[in-house]
Order: structure tokens, then C-alpha cells, then sequence
């Protein structure tokens, strides 16, 4: 038996959101855009950041660079070289549902084979002022704009890869690209964060890559306000141990203002195949099941005592392994796990404590004295869960008791509760189950 005995006369550390998103809801679809868009509504996600959001929007031309510039040789001061209306469609959409904007200047991962838009710019000059129009339209109004106050600007995506699809050049290249737009975008734009890059090997925090990244910044002087960084893993506990080591090493380099956004993260057993049924089978066993919906919240319980800014989940909208939705709009596992995080935000946060290595735990109570319990148990084994409170008795509350897991998505227990020695218990198959708790005391 595990227990997971919770004081609700002992006050936590506060709540911090940091569920945020990639990719809004699709505009392709109108109905499907309505759906997906009240489900987030829901969510109340902190942050959207906006990448790869062509490839979930086809024939839309949105957010990268040559989306919204596509004429390399066109004057970029001339506002009629510029696409907008696309962006300011999505936009639009996706602030209409509460949340901000991360905003990744450059663009979207190519998996063409022709990738004609990530070789590093020409003329760095001319991106940045291309960028800094873009950063006019949406926050001072240039060219029929709007002044939506966007306040983080993110440069490019997974340049440390040197692939192709995402960066035609080497990674010096890229430091230097970046100090240079950087500095620029910050010298125009002071009040607004300019981070990056959004690295994807950081996970080798002994290779070369990132500190040859925080030496270049700190050699050129170039601003560092947000560092973004990408891991995809199924072992929640290197997700959850790398900020404090992220951390450490900006501090080493003299960035210790510098905030930390894990920009890119799922639940994830391996890139294998990209095609094939057995793929289409792993996808919905793993990564949008339960085990998903575990995992990612023991990685965000974790994440309430680590040091990192903003997270944001690959991704919030539809297709394949990689989102919450199904292509019918119908949400995976993941998105109840969410769900149950975001009713815990607006709680007082009280101490809760489990002790098993796959298993986590957190708690608040409302102003009213309902307490609210999420747990996660990843990929354990058979085993009885007892919930108890200290000093309370608490077979003499009101509850409600949901779970995702493996013997129907998400469903509530009601008969197969028993009550023993004051504690709520009951049975947890072998696998992954996410559990959410609610005790009223009326």
C-alpha cells in the first residue's frame, strides 16, 4: 500500500502556471477551431508559443519569417510586402481564448527534403528589420496592426541540430546570428524579452553546444532575457532534474536573470519509424494515453519546486502523437491531466506527500475548505493508494474521486472506494494512472 497523506493546516509555497502550449487551435476548420479553442479556454494556459504553425494550418500562410515576408528582394519598410492577415486571423483566435503569445522569429522544422528557408539570412540586417516590423505590427499598430503587447520574441528553433530541416549552417554561425539580432531587436525594443534558441541537445549538458552558446552571448554582449530549450523523454526524472542544472550553468556564465522556458516537451519512447500501423499503435498506447497524462503530471507537480519559468507542451492542438486532440477534436488522456493541474492554480497550496520513487503529489484548498488532491503514479506497479489527512477525518467528507488510466481513459470510482483507518483507498492496477481527488467538507 502507498500512502499519500496530505496537511491541510500546513501552507505550500504558491501555484505557478506553468502549463503553456505549442500551437494555438487550427483556423482551418471553423468548427474544429470553436471546439479545440473552448477546450484551451478551459485550460487557462499562460503562454502559447507560436512555431511550426503552418504545418498545423495548411495553405495558411502564418508566423515564420517567409510566411509573412515571402519576397526575399522586397523593400521591408513598404507595409504592402507584408502577408498578415493569416497571422492576424490566428492571433486573434488565440488571444480571444486567454492566453499570450510567444512569438519564434524564423521558421517552422521542414521535412520536405527541399527546406529553402533555413539556410542562415543573407543579410542579417534586412531579418532584423523584416523582424522588428513584425514586432510593430503586433505590438504598435504598424500597418493596420494591433497592440497586443507580446512580450516574449524568441530567435529560431533547434539550430544546434545543424540539420537541414531546421538550420543550413553551423552552430557558430547561428551564435553569431543570434548575438547580432539580438542586440539589434533589444536596442530597438528594450522593454520586450528576446531569448532563444531553443536548443535541442541540451539534454548532453556536457557537450560543447551550450556553454560555446552562453560564451558567445557573453563575449559579444548580447541579451539573454529567456534561455528556451526542448526535451522529449520518457523518464520523467531527467525532464524534472534539468533546469537546477540549466540554471547553474547560466549563473556560471554571469546570466543569472536570464529565465529558463522548458519551449518544447512530450512524453516520448523514441523517434523510431515515422509511418506504419505499429507506429500509429505506439502513438496511441504511449504518447497520448494515460502514460502520457502521468507523466506530464508528475513532470509539472515537479516542475512547482524547480527552477523554470514556462513550459510549453508540444503540442496544444491536433495531429498525430504529438497533441491533445484528435483530428475529431476529441481530447487525448493528456488533456484531462491538464484539466486537473489548472483547478488546482487557483487554490491554496497546503504540503502533500507521497514516498515512491514513480509516484507524485500535490494539494490545495479553496477559500470555501474543499482540498483538491493530483497524483500521478507513472508506469508502477499493482498496488492499493490510501489518501489521508492529517488530523481530519476524512471518511466523514464529501468526495469525488477521477482517474485516467488504462481501463477507460478518464472515469470516476465510486464502488470500488473503501474506507480503513481514515483513509480513502483504493486499487491501482498495474501501469500508469493519474488520479484527481476532491474532498468537500460540507
Amino acid at each position: 500500500m502507498v500512502d499519500f497523506i496530505i496537511h491541510p493546516d500546513r501552507s505550500s509555497r504558491p501555484f505557478r502556471r506553468l502549463h503553456g502550449m505549442n500551437l494555438a487551435a487550427p483556423i482551418t476548420n471553423a468548427r474544429r477551431c470553436k471546439a479545440i479553442s473552448e477546450y484551451l479556454r478551459n485550460l487557462n494556459v499562460p503562454q502559447t508559443r507560436m512555431h511550426d504553425c503552418p504545418l498545423n494550418n495548411p495553405g495558411k500562410m502564418l508566423v515564420d519569417i517567409p510566411c509573412i515576408f515571402p519576397l526575399e528582394h522586397a523593400d521591408p519598410q513598404q507595409a504592402e510586402n507584408y502577408l498578415f492577415a493569416d497571422t492576424d486571423d490566428y492571433f486573434a483566435n488565440t488571444l480571444g481564448y486567454g492566453t499570450t503569445i510567444m512569438y519564434r522569429l524564423g521558421v517552422s522544422i521542414d521535412h520536405s527534403g527541399f527546406a529553402r528557408h533555413t539556410a542562415p539570412p543573407a543579410d542579417p540586417a534586412k531579418w532584423v528589420e523584416i523582424a522588428s516590423h513584425i514586432i510593430d505590427h503586433y505590438n504598435h499598430g504598424w500597418a493596420n496592426g494591433f497592440h497586443y503587447e507580446i512580450k516574449y520574441w524568441e530567435i529560431w528553433n533547434e539550430a544546434d541540430t545543424e540539420l537541414p530541416i531546421l538550420w543550413k549552417g553551423t552552430w557558430k554561425q547561428f551564435i553569431d546570428f543570434y548575438c547580432f539580432a539580438a542586440k539589434a531587436l533589444k536596442a530597438r525594443f528594450p522593454d520586450l524579452k528576446i531569448g532563444g534558441p531553443s536548443m535541442a541537445k541540451i539534454t548532453a549538458l556536457n557537450g560543447s553546444a551550450f556553454p560555446d552558446f552562453l560564451k558567445g552571448c557573453r563575449e559579444q554582449q548580447a541579451p539573454l532575457d529567456f534561455f528556451t530549450y526542448h526535451q522529449y523523454s520518457d523518464k520523467p526524472e531527467k525532464v524534472i532534474a534539468a533546469p537546477a542544472q540549466i540554471r547553474a550553468a547560466l549563473n556560471e556564465h554571469g546570466f543569472t536573470q536570464t529565465e529558463i522556458h522548458l519551449s518544447e516537451w512530450h512524453y516520448h519512447c523514441g523517434w523510431g519509424s515515422q509511418c506504419g500501423l505499429e507506429r500509429e499503435k505506439f502513438l496511441q498506447q504511449e504518447m497520448v494515453g494515460p502514460h502520457s497524462a502521468a507523466y506530464l503530471t508528475a513532470v509539472l507537480s515537479r516542475f512547482q519546486d524547480e527552477p523554470v519559468d514556462m513550459t510549453h507542451y508540444y503540442t496544444g492542438s491536433t495531429g498525430g502523437g504529438y497533441s491533445l486532440f484528435s483530428n475529431y477534436c476529441e481530447p487525448h488522456c493528456g488533456y484531462y491531466a491538464f484539466d486537473f493541474l489548472n483547478r488546482l492554480m487557483d487554490t491554496e497550496r497546503i504540503e502533500a506527500a507521497v514516498d515512491h520513487p514513480g509516484m507524485t503529489v500535490l494539494a490545495g484548498k479553496t477559500p470555501d475548505g474543499t482540498i483538491r488532491i493530483l497524483a500521478s503514479c507513472f508506469k508502477t506497479d499493482q498496488d492499493d493508494l490510501a489518501f489521508s489527512l492529517e488530523k481530519e477525518d476524512i471518511c466523514a467528507k464529501q468526495w469525488k474521486l477521477t482517474v485516467v488510466d488504462v481501463d477507460g481513459g478518464k472515469r470516476e470510482l465510486n464502488s470500488e472506494i473503501r474506507f480503513e483507518e481514515n483513509r480513502l483507498i483504493f486499487e491501482k492496477a498495474s501501469g500508469s494512472m493519474t488520479v484527481f481527488l476532491e474532498l468537500d467538507p460540507r
